[in-house]
């Protein structure tokens, strides 16, 4: 058994991907600053080729299908414990059987797969309406997360659509990444510890939050009120960073 040792990127998975398809020990893919090494096994650090990752990607997509490479990135975006072996098995299911296999829900690395990729999905769509921005400069808006999954990527393209008009940072507090929109380009950027502190450290008040407050509270019926329901759809892990709970 090969254990392969990855940079932790999409592109360094896929360049995994692309030596360990053809190995024919059993391979185990893993990031490299997370492994813990074993005596039964010898780890193989692979460093990251754009077009090894290229050729990877292409074929995924053209000769399996679109929502396969869609899996596999929602998959990855998991970063649940041993994904990425089960994304290189996933890929060899669907190579020697084509795309199709993705109906077979009988089997267990699909339904693996559709657990992983339905975790990811899941809580993108809740964080559509989960972001709570605040003003800290003048037309510049911030918000604060700590998704369970990397689905930072996932949320770009419906806030530009939604916020075009205005300038915004999305903190992604447990990755120290951030979305940064300025009306002409949007991106995902890696923060340094210092800019990291720096954000977390803004803390302005703003008026649209007690706006926002005071509409919370005056549209509660006290009465009707209920919390298992509440907590159903909106868990109490995500209440740290919604203002009207605070």
């Amino acid at each position: 058994m090969i254990d392969y040792l990855y940079d932790g990127t999409f592109d360094g998975l896929l360049t995994a991907i692309f030596y360990g398809y053809g190995e024919r020990e059993e391979v185990h893919i893993y990031k490299s600053q997370l492994y813990a090494p074993s005596f039964f096994t010898s780890p193989k650090t692979i460093v990251t080729e754009a077009e090894k990752a290229d050729r990877v990607y292409t074929s995924i997509h053209d000769k399996l299908s679109t929502s396969t490479l869609e899996n596999v990135y929602c998959a990855y975006l998991s970063e649940e414990e041993g994904v990425e072996t089960l994304i290189l098995n996933y890929l060899k299911l669907c190579y020697r059987y084509t795309d199709r296999i993705n109906l077979a829900k009988n089997n267990d690395i699909i339904r693996a797969m559709d657990l992983a990729v339905k975790h990811v999905r899941f809580e993108a769509h809740r964080y559509v309406g989960f972001v709570r921005f605040k003003e800290i400069r003048p037309m510049l808006f911030y918000a604060q997360i700590e998704p369970d999954h990397h689905i930072l990527p996932l949320l770009i393209e419906h806030f530009e659509k939604r916020f075009s008009d205005q300038c915004f940072m999305i903190h992604d507090v447990k990755r120290s990444e951030v979305i940064v929109y300025n009306q002409k380009e949007i991106f995902v950027q890696q923060l340094t510890p210092h800019e990291a502190e720096v954000l977390l450290r803004t803390q302005l008040d703003d008026p649209f939050e007690k706006l926002f407050k005071a509409y919370y509270t005056s549209t509660t019926i006290p009465e009707r009120i209920n919390i298992k329901r509440r907590n159903a759809y909106m868990p109490r892990r995500y209440f740290k960073h919604l203002v009207e709970l605070q």
